[in-house]
């Protein structure tokens, strides 16, 4: 594969990986890919992917001008694949220009004398592997590679991406950016994180939630110990206000659902907020009665559309609560650590850059 086929190649794989979200260590692996070397780990990376490229090449020899077989310029090949596949990717081994002008690849082929080499024995145990690794053959490389990139998302997903904050938004801006955000199917992650970023902006903008937590996406109510998806606590640390969010119209099965959780909690509290598109019309009538039923015992019962309520927040909003929230959200998806709905909101970020 030349330079732009093997980068093709690397982005197709790259994105199954991060939608597969493996979180297992792999210690074997794991101990290059997060060496404290940034030339160790642009090396593992490197040799691995030309190997992938050109079976022929070896995984030791990072020169070629010579005659040896298997001989192969890993560095152009690193300037012109690797580095800017990394610098795409939010920095994931690190931040160099120029990985192999370090001492120990400036040689023609790596091997165990790495006499006055900083990392000594690290370099060492790759030589030792990569060594181990030739005598397998191509299929091995390949396993080996995908293991690699499982660690670097694993390691992606605990950094924190540096998005693009505009000093100023228009009311009209911002409600387009979290409407084209929500826009894709995430799950209930999206609409979730938004959310949960309004709640802390009104919280401390208005001083009425001095704390709100979120659950996690997949985490079961029993586990959290938590009433709803997000919940706000008044100034003596009593519970004011129940969220619950999807991203799907509401159906009565989860309207009962969530009050019922409420119920269980044990919390006195009478405000459950439900932030969904819309109610499922075959539902209506019955939530609607359901609603009734429940206010009559004590708990309010709400439902807003996010994006909505997102417009009519910041119409209340001093201007600069705009640009605290877009970086809340940035913070809220690092917490969660799934890459493609970070990268999607960065993008995004970075369009809107783009075009004020």
């Amino acid at each position: 594969m030349n330079h732009a086929e093997v980068r093709a190649w690397l982005d197709g794989e790259w994105e199954k990986v991060l939608e597969r979200q493996s979180h297992e260590p792999d210690p074997e692996i794991d101990r290059f890919t997060n060496s404290n070397s940034v030339a160790i780990r642009y090396a593992f990376v490197t040799q691995l992917l030309g190997k992938i490229a050109d079976s022929r090449r070896s995984l030791l020899y990072i020169q070629s001008g010579t005659s040896d077989v298997g001989a192969w310029n890993a560095r152009s090949f690193s300037s012109a694949v690797i580095v800017p596949w990394v610098e795409d990717n939010h920095g994931v081994l690190g931040t160099s220009s120029d990985p192999y002008v370090s001492k120990p690849l400036r040689r023609v082929c790596l091997n165990h004398d790495m006499t006055n080499v900083k990392n000594k024995e690290e370099w060492q145990s790759m030589v030792t592997f990569f060594t181990s690794l030739e005598e397998e053959g191509m299929e091995a490389v390949e396993d080996v590679f995908n293991r690699c990139l499982r660690s670097l998302a694993r390691k992606l997903a605990q950094q924190r991406f540096r998005y693009q904050i505009p000093k100023r938004i228009s009311l009209e801006a911002l409600g387009g950016l979290v409407e084209s955000f929500l826009s894709e199917t995430s799950q209930g992650l999206r609409p979730l994180a938004v959310s949960t970023a309004l709640m802390r902006i009104l919280g401390r903008a208005f001083s009425i939630f001095p704390e709100v937590k979120s659950q996690g996406l997949n985490e079961a109510d029993s586990a959290s110990g938590m009433p709803g998806d997000i919940v706000c606590y008044d100034r003596q640390g009593e519970i004011s206000l129940v969220l619950e969010v999807k991203d799907y119209s509401l159906r009565v099965i989860d309207f009962q659902t969530s009050v019922r959780k409420v119920r269980e909690s044990g919390n006195r509290l009478s405000n459950l907020l439900f932030v969904v598109p819309g109610i499922r019309e075959q539902d209506r009538e019955e939530i609607e009665t359901k609603t009734q039923h429940v206010w009559a015992t004590g708990l309010n019962i709400y439902r807003v559309d996010i994006g909505h309520l997102v417009k009519t927040a910041f119409v209340l909003l001093d201007e600069e609560w705009r640009v605290v929230f877009m970086k809340d959200i940035g913070e809220e998806l690092d917490r969660r650590g799934q890459h493609m709905h970070r990268r999607a909101w960065h993008d995004l970020l970075s369009d809107l850059g783009e075009r004020l």
